[in-house]
């Protein structure tokens, strides 16, 4: 009659929420039984009921007994739906719940006063004591139906109520046990929500992070569509645009010149639509696909020379390295990128390029002998995000960007990248 688990109304809100919102998580086991403790109570009634017409050594009509058995259910069943309806918060009145487990008990002792067969009715009472109410009203329900129990049981026997009375002791000890197994089972599950909803929360910040990673992944892509376009697509475009008005400039008098003029700007043109087509799919430069990085650079300083008639020397230092795919593409981008600022800006006649291989970190010099930062002019055909695009890729592979200038005497941009991360 003891046996009983504690159903907080709280748990059974959370657990209802649970189960709406993420149907593929498991059921926890007393929500998956909750139905079986209302079972309990009214199949314990209907039992003590039934021992009670068999019972041939009752007294008195049975009308009225079974006329409190139906008041005990309906007083049970439609008070307990007043209590908790239109409330998702079956805890928001305790006072009525308790009101009801209290006529539950009065009735179930005038009925077990009728016959010995309704104490049966204590193996349901006592689970929904623990099911419908707070722990601290279920306490109280508790001591109030063993207080009746135990004068019920030294009246039948004719014995005193007093501390001398085994009966007391008896069922003092087991009002305590039920207490106890009341709380305990109570802790275990609170205890289990609160595992609950910590898992939950942790999910809800695993989702937080992936929508994170996505929205960053996605800027990650605008920034480098945006460098692409701008080591490429801009750059190319600057030198139509810069031949384009030499050509302009040499007409008519010196339509060889234009004419010449003209033949890189359609080049440059050629060049740019086909590094569009690849920057659409996303694969590395051209230059890269079949030839190493030092050729890679060597063929964009030959045709920046032939471009702009300033002296180009390479060098290259170290044993050549293939290195990751996006070390190489970091490190061309870099080097279009400065020479692309000395033509716009450095008024420089003579660059140099090094490359240089060491044993954990590849390092690129572009030095120009211009008239260095301070005293470049800026340009109209410069839009101030190259530098900026420059870091961040080199940042993007754990290296760095330097830039070392002194007025009238040049500028230096320095690009160093570790080589072990990518390349194990």
């Amino acid at each position: 009659m003891l046996h009983y688990v504690r159903r907080t109304s709280k748990v059974r809100r959370t657990c209802k929420r649970m189960l709406n919102t993420n149907h593929h998580q498991q059921t926890d086991v007393w929500v998956k039984w909750d139905w079986l403790w209302t079972t309990i109570f009214y199949a314990s009634v209907a039992v003590s009921t039934f021992f009670m017409l068999v019972d041939d050594g009752r007294d008195g009509t049975v009308w009225l007994p079974l006329a409190l058995t139906a008041v005990l259910l309906l007083w049970h069943g439609v008070g307990l739906w007043f209590a908790y309806r239109g409330s998702k918060n079956q805890e928001a009145r305790p006072y009525l719940q308790f009101f009801i487990i209290l006529g539950d008990i009065g009735l179930w002792f005038v009925l077990v006063n009728f016959s010995p067969a309704y104490y049966f009715v204590l193996a349901g009472l006592f689970s929904q004591i623990f099911r419908q109410l707070p722990i601290p009203y279920a306490i109280a329900a508790t001591l109030l139906l063993i207080t009746a129990i135990i004068y019920q049981q030294s009246s039948e026997a004719g014995q005193s109520v007093s501390l001398d009375n085994p009966i007391v002791w008896i069922y003092l000890f087991a009002g305590a046990s039920s207490i106890l197994l009341g709380v305990w089972m109570s802790a275990i599950i609170d205890q289990s929500m609160q595992r609950r909803q910590l898992i939950e929360q942790l999910e809800r910040t695993q989702a937080e992070l992936a929508a994170t990673k996505r929205h960053e992944g996605m800027l990650e892509e605008r920034q480098r569509l945006a460098r692409e376009i701008h080591d490429t697509l801009a750059q190319g475009f600057t030198s139509i645009v810069m031949h384009l008005e030499a050509a302009e400039q040499a007409m008519p008098d010196q339509p060889e010149t234009a004419q010449k003029h003209l033949e890189q700007a359609r080049t440059t043109a050629r060049a740019s639509l086909e590094q569009a087509r690849r920057v659409v799919q996303d694969l590395r430069p051209g230059m890269l696909e079949n030839q190493s990085l030092p050729d890679a650079i060597r063929r964009t300083a030959v045709r920046w020379q032939e471009e702009t008639n300033i002296p180009v020397t390479t060098t290259v230092t170290g044993t050549s390295t293939a290195l990751h795919p996006d070390m190489e593409v970091t490190l061309l981008r870099a080097v279009q990128e400065a020479l692309n600022n000395i033509r716009k800006h450095a008024r420089a006649t003579a660059v140099q390029i090094t490359l240089s291989y060491m044993a954990d970190v590849v390092i690129l010099d572009v030095q120009d002998n211009g008239v260095g930062i301070n005293g470049a002019a800026p340009s109209s055909l410069s839009g101030g995000y190259g530098l900026q695009a420059m870091r961040e890729r080199a940042a993007q592979l754990g290296g760095a960007v330097e830039i070392e200038s002194v007025p009238g005497e040049g500028t230096t941009v320095v690009v160093s990248i570790p080589i072990g991360v990518l390349n194990q």
